[in-house]
């Protein structure tokens, strides 16, 4: 773990700490006022006010994560006028001879689960939209706070996002992982990526760690990835919609303070699963010129 990891790690606690500190006194407020002739237990005004401040924080950096992906999915063929990084025709990477091309799993099981899990949501949301009175009460419904609302309207919003993102991949399938050519390579796990990379905006590539979150109750682990430093990533940038050039840009920040300034793009060996050392064969051959490469111990 890097110095700037150990910061990060020291920061968070100045968060988590705090916040487990008030919770555990909302508890002892909470047992020792506790009645038991009362049905519902309430806080002091003062934990609630914290915990909607804490769901309020949640919510705005979820739904700005997930506002972005959804502008990108629905407008992409928008910000792909520029075929251009300067004087270089970025298509020409897409043409040149292949070197190595990774499919992405075929889960079609996995993915028919999804899509009829995400479907039965979405009847569920449109039964308690359009005829709430089988779910709810109606002395329930009435009490509904507008707050309750906009967080059923952007669940809402999120359910058929995913049911075509899913039924999208069920019935079309997922495009490549990695693809290398004599030009540049694309690098796409998620159906998220920043197109064609020419291997001569590769300034360094580094094989590093870097945290990422690995559940509620593990918090941040390491997570090994190839590091890649461009000369100018902001104009790769420039075929993500608004929204999503303002996420990737934190995310690079992010991961640059993390893996020194080697993090405009990462790339996770376990998506390249056996073909992770021709990977890095590729990287070594193509930017030997370029690069300072650096194994993980």
């Amino acid at each position: 773990m890097t110095n700037n990891q150990q910061n990060i790690i020291r920061k968070l606690q100045w968060i988590i700490y705090p916040v487990v500190v008030l919770m555990i006194i909302d508890f002892i407020i909470k047992f020792s006022n506790h009645d038991p002739l009362e049905v519902t237990e309430k806080s002091n005004p003062i934990f609630q006010w914290i915990d909607q401040g804490i769901v309020l924080v949640v919510f705005a950096i979820v739904s700005i994560g997930v506002l972005a992906l959804m502008q990108q999915y629905f407008t992409k063929d928008l910000f792909k006028t520029k075929e251009t990084l300067g004087a270089i025709d970025v298509s020409a990477a897409a043409n040149a001879k292949l070197l190595l091309k990774i499919d992405a799993p075929n889960h079609l099981g996995g993915h028919l689960i999804l899509f009829l899990t995400i479907m039965g949501f979405s009847v569920l949301v449109n039964t308690m939209l359009f005829a709430p009175e089988i779910i709810f009460e109606k002395d329930q419904i009435t009490r509904f706070t507008i707050f309750e609302k906009i967080i059923f309207g952007f669940f809402y919003l999120i359910t058929h996002f995913l049911v075509i993102v899913f039924g999208q991949r069920l019935f079309k399938g997922m495009p490549p992982i990695f693809i290398a050519t004599e030009k540049g390579f694309s690098y796409e796990p998620a159906g998220i990526s920043t197109g064609w990379v020419l291997w001569e905006d590769i300034t360094e590539v580094r094989e590093s760690e870097v945290l990422f979150g690995s559940g509620v109750n593990n918090g941040p682990k390491l997570v090994p990835v190839i590091g890649i430093k461009l000369i100018n990533p902001e104009q790769y940038r420039a075929s993500y919609a608004p929204l999503l050039q303002y996420v990737v840009n934190i995310g690079q920040k992010f991961h640059n303070y993390q893996t020194e300034g080697v993090g405009d793009i990462l790339i996770r060996p376990a998506d390249l699963g056996d073909d992770y050392e021709k990977v890095v064969g590729i990287f070594k051959s193509k930017c030997k010129f370029t690069i300072d490469y650096h194994k993980m111990a």
